[in-house]
């Protein structure tokens, strides 16, 4: 491999999807195991929580959000395609590269629920994050 630069070598929404999946993997490793060290730096709970309350903890929190949606229904989709339910028979051309992923009508709704999930999903968890759950209807 190339690296990280194999993963935007010729980007189709397979490999965006692949590169934005490695990625959301790291970035919820990072504030996952960041947040215990937040609170020892800071003494207390309560004074690492007022790092939320400013408006990068705002942001942090609702990429969190958008991570842990984005990451669950992509290895959703992933695990799908791996147990053959979608088609995701491997098809290629020695001459000629091709996607390596036949497309099917219950795949593009898969990424199509990838998509629309995540935004979905996103929107809510920001608005429960800058609002409360209080305000909820």
């Amino acid at each position: 491999g190339r690296g990280i630069g194999e993963w935007f070598r010729s980007l189709n929404y397979e490999r965006l999807f692949f590169a934005m999946h490695r990625l959301t993997a790291i970035y919820l490793v990072l504030f996952v195991f960041v947040r215990p060290y937040l609170v020892v730096l800071h003494g207390s709970w309560e004074e690492a929580l007022k790092l939320d309350m400013t408006p990068l903890g705002k942001f942090l929190a609702a990429l969190f959000v958008f991570s842990i949606l984005f990451h669950g229904i992509n290895g959703l989709r992933i695990v799908l395609i791996e147990l053959g339910i979608i088609k995701g028979w491997p098809r290629r051309d020695p001459i000629r590269p091709v996607p390596a992923l036949r497309a099917s009508t219950l795949h593009w709704l898969l990424v199509a629920l990838t998509i629309v999930g995540t935004i979905v999903g996103t929107a809510l968890g920001i608005y429960l994050i800058i609002y409360g759950s209080e305000t909820w209807p």
